[in-house]
């Protein structure tokens, strides 16, 4: 039975139960029971870990392994490594050190290509002793030396690089480490040389592109970059790091092929240090390769100069590619000739240029401030002026 009682609103009436069935209190005992065990069943398991509960089922992944025509499997029966120039410190797998065919570069199933042993490096100077054996190193493992700078030598053609530690025996705990990276021409060995040119560098007598830095010398001599690098700025250390830099530029060849726009370029004026080498799309044009340039102090103004050197009709189809090109983003005069060389002037995006070709030989002043301190530096340099 259940009590009515009369609501507070008047009309409106209350039901309460005052007698609850036996079965729906057991019923609510036996809930209360089964979440107090579910509790302590997780309580328990979660301090047991099971390694097989979260095991790889490798059979699973058998469909994936199957070769996909033209592509790579997205799963290898043996394991692969990225490339160095990818992943320069990732570690090989224990049948890439061996040499076996597995396990190599990402889907090519080859491992990195040893370096060939090549005459050690050995330099007759008094008070210095070798540290260690000659090391060689080619384009493929060249990371293992030189970590993530590899990929910058690797794009400009690296083929050896040859290195060796000394000891310098006037200084006890001091040493010099020698860097020789041969290129597959001066040109590229150049292009590296000039990119990682120190602006701060001091010039060397002994070798034309080359400088001194606070702690060692840097030079291109031939299809070689050369690194001579002290441990300190012990007198001792910097006079043999000298000396070894002075033997190497006497003992490796000298080879200029393809520099010959390197050695176009007027010593007249030229900011020390500013020589660089574009190997292609030089000025945004496709025709523009292999260009050097370099910076000048003329008539009190900073400028820009650039030279590359083509056949005669390679030189004059990009001189007018190039004109065409100022005149659609810009405004392009042709100016008088002089010397035998075809010029033109035009300003792009505010800024000068002032272009000449004259038979296989094409260059000028670009991002120029000054039009007429531009145009009189090219015309100088046309009539012999500037050397």
């Amino acid at each position: 039975m259940a009590n009515e009682k009369k609501s507070a609103a008047g009309n409106r009436r209350e039901f309460v139960r005052t007698n609850i069935p036996l079965a729906e209190r057991l019923a609510s005992v036996v809930i209360v029971v089964l979440l107090a065990g579910i509790g302590l069943a997780i309580a328990i398991k979660g301090k047991h870990f099971d390694p097989n509960l979260f095991a790889v089922r490798t059979d699973s992944l058998k469909s994936t392994a199957v070769a996909v025509e033209g592509k790579t499997g997205t799963a290898l029966s043996t394991p692969a490594i990225k490339p160095a120039a990818e992943n320069p410190v990732a570690a090989k797998p224990a049948a890439a050190e061996e040499g076996s065919a597995e396990g190599g570069a990402e889907g090519s199933g080859t491992t990195p290509k040893p370096a060939e042993k090549g005459e050690p490096m050995e330099i007759a100077l008094d008070g210095l002793k070798p540290m260690s054996p000659t090391e060689f190193y080619n384009s493929d493992n060249l990371y293992e030396k030189i970590d993530g700078r590899s990929p910058a030598y690797q794009s400009f053609n690296v083929q050896q690089l040859r290195c060796r530690t000394f000891s310098v025996v006037a200084a006890a705990g001091s040493f010099v480490d020698i860097y020789e990276y041969r290129f597959d021409s001066p040109v590229d060995a150049f292009g590296m040389f000039a990119l990682e040119r120190d602006p701060k560098g001091q010039p060397l007598d002994f070798a034309p592109d080359g400088y001194s830095g606070e702690m060692g010398y840097f030079y291109r001599q031939g299809a070689v970059y050369v690194q001579i690098i002290a441990s300190d700025v012990k007198p001792e250390t910097l006079a043999l790091a000298k000396a070894i830099a002075q033997n190497r530029a006497q003992v490796l060849p000298v080879d200029d092929s393809g520099l010959a726009g390197r050695r176009k370029l007027p010593a007249a004026g030229m900011i020390a240090d500013s020589v660089s080498f574009v190997p292609e799309n030089a000025q945004g044009q496709a025709d523009f390769k292999e260009v050097f340039q370099a910076k000048y102090n003329s008539d009190g103004a900073e400028l820009p100069f650039f030279i590359m050197v083509a056949t005669p009709d390679a030189a004059a189809k990009a001189w007018q590619s190039f004109q065409d090109f100022c005149a659609r983003f810009g405004k392009a005069e042709v100016l008088p000739d002089v010397n035998g060389g075809k010029i033109f002037s035009a300003q792009v995006f505010g800024k000068w240029k002032v272009i000449y070709q004259r038979e296989g030989e094409l260059g000028g002043v670009f991002d120029a401030t000054d039009a007429a301190k531009a145009r009189a530096f090219i015309e100088k340099y046309l009539r012999g002026e500037i050397k």
